[in-house]
């Protein structure tokens, strides 16, 4: 983008590989963008067809971040003198919600390529589906503790500039509480998560300080009387989004690495002596507040090729053998031993 673009960012994006279907949600001054690209949308454009499709197969790739990023940059600018001309709302410091996000003003849109010049088009004839959005957790029994929240009762922690339509919210307020909103589940992984969850409740881990990991808050439903979950509400991990595998450098001192060590073991050995799974163990997983304390993280299951093997996903060996790599990476850097043997001395 030039410095005189509008700011913009891709909200959503969902592609098919089999129909090279697509459909983007870009959002620009508190509104979403709807653009949707079909093969019917090539014209004479044999060229820009072959590079799309390009794109929609490389999307299942393993290195889809990249491809999504040069897909943006490919199919995003032919809409930028649009964003330019719609106005943007007065930001009136006024409290937005989780709705405000999730139901912005929305104007739709098809791309064409006509003679390899592509073509945004106004689509008056949008599908405007009323899915429930969420996950149906059916007759899951959510802890008596835990609160329910609607996406009215979740308010947004904006930036100064920020529209409620801007980034994903991940720090909201509810009940004057900060919390972490955590979504993109899919149903066996919030399932998961959901009876992880419960079972520390259920068996007194969730007040034990040795146990360090983020407390549970409640889940946001849909709608009143909605069993479909947009996502789960955790307490706040002040850490400005740090992991161990960031944290992790040559100036950690020994003692830090210990307590490091200290933190993510206990934690992992007190789930385990209450017959609870980790499950995808890796460093990424573990935060790293202000205090420079560690929180273990993420209970939806599944695993990570080279820290957990996938005939040991979701079982206490996995675990065991997962902390043994983090341990292996919180005593080496850059490939360079810091010193194991001294773990020892001193002994989310």
């Amino acid at each position: 983008m030039t410095a005189s673009s509008p700011i913009w960012r891709v909200q959503d994006i969902l592609y098919g590989r089999h129909d090279l279907w697509a459909r983007l949600d870009i959002g620009c001054k508190g509104k979403r963008f709807q653009v949707e690209i079909c093969p019917k949308n090539f014209v004479n454009s044999e060229l820009s067809f072959t590079k799309y499709a390009r794109f929609i197969n490389d999307m299942f790739g393993h290195d889809w971040e990249t491809t999504y990023n040069e897909f943006y940059d490919w199919i995003v600018p032919p809409f930028l003198p649009i964003l330019a001309e719609i106005e943007a709302p007065p930001l009136d410091g006024q409290a937005s919600t989780l709705r405000d996000y999730l139901n912005p003003e929305t104007y739709y849109f098809q791309l064409h390529f006509i003679d390899e010049i592509m073509e945004p088009r106004c689509d008056y004839n949008a599908r405007r589906t009323l899915r429930e959005p969420g996950v149906d957790i059916g007759d899951f029994a959510l802890h008596p503790s835990w609160g329910c929240f609607t996406p009215e009762m979740v308010q947004q922690c904006l930036n100064e500039g920020e529209y409620s339509y801007s980034n994903y919210p991940r720090k909201v307020c509810v009940d004057g509480k900060l919390c972490f909103l955590k979504d993109n589940y899919t149903k066996r992984g919030l399932l998961r998560e959901l009876d992880t969850y419960k079972k520390m409740e259920t068996k007194g881990l969730s007040n034990n300080a040795q146990v360090r990991v983020p407390q549970f808050i409640g889940v946001v439903y849909a709608a009143q009387d909605c069993r479909h979950v947009i996502g789960i509400l955790i307490s706040l991990v002040d850490c400005d989004n740090l992991t161990l595998s960031c944290a992790l450098h040559d100036e950690v001192t020994i003692s830090q690495r210990r307590k490091w060590e200290e933190q993510v073991t206990t934690t992992v050995e007190l789930l385990h002596e209450a017959d609870i799974i980790w499950g995808d163990v890796k460093p990424d997983n573990v935060l790293v507040d202000r205090n420079e304390d560690a929180w273990v993280i993420d209970f939806g299951g599944g695993y990570t090729p080279g820290w957990v093997a996938k005939e040991h996903m979701e079982t206490m060996e996995g675990d065991r053998d997962g902390l043994s790599k983090i341990k292996d990476r919180i005593y080496s850097h850059h490939g360079s031993e810091v010193g194991r043997a001294s773990q020892r001395d001193g002994t989310y």
